[in-house]
């Protein structure tokens, strides 16, 4: 007597396996904190709630300098009025990726993440999504990652 059994699709497999994983973790207190000075991803939070009010790009600049940045004060000034947050929590994203890590496709990690979470002070991102990479699967590790869900994928 035989057992025969039903290997999965390759595509299944492949699908398993994230392009990116991103690592989430708070800087520490300090300036000096290497990640300050990294590239990639960043995201405000509610101080003591798990939102996530705003996802950004560290690309040429670091995530200290976007943090400083004078198109920055819209955003916190709008916080202040409208939602009453005066102070926010910032985290910070290393890559791993399967993919060779570009300009392009932290724009695309940023852009799938925002379409996806639709936070608060993304608006224009949020509304629609001129880019994809179809298939783009992104997985958010740590501790400090402030929602359920942590896989994304491009469709």
């Amino acid at each position: 007597m035989s057992l025969l059994v039903r290997a999965k699709p390759y595509n299944d497999y492949v699908a398993a396996i994230p392009d990116v994983v991103l690592k989430w973790s708070l800087p520490y207190r300090g300036e000096d904190d290497a990640r300050w000075h990294t590239y990639g991803l960043y995201a405000y939070l509610r101080p003591r709630h798990p939102e996530i009010l705003y996802i950004g790009k560290a690309a040429g600049r670091t995530v200290l300098q976007r943090l400083h940045d004078s198109d920055k004060r819209a955003l916190f000034r709008d916080l202040a009025q409208q939602r009453s947050i005066q102070t926010v929590r910032v985290i910070v994203a290393q890559f791993e990726s399967t993919r060779r890590i570009t300009r392009e496709l932290i724009l695309d990690v940023e852009s799938l993440l925002i379409h996806s979470i639709k936070p608060w002070g993304n608006i224009q991102s949020a509304r629609s999504r001129g880019i994809s990479r179809p298939g783009l699967t992104i997985k958010c590790e740590g501790k400090v990652w402030p929602i359920g869900r942590r896989t994304f994928r491009d469709q």
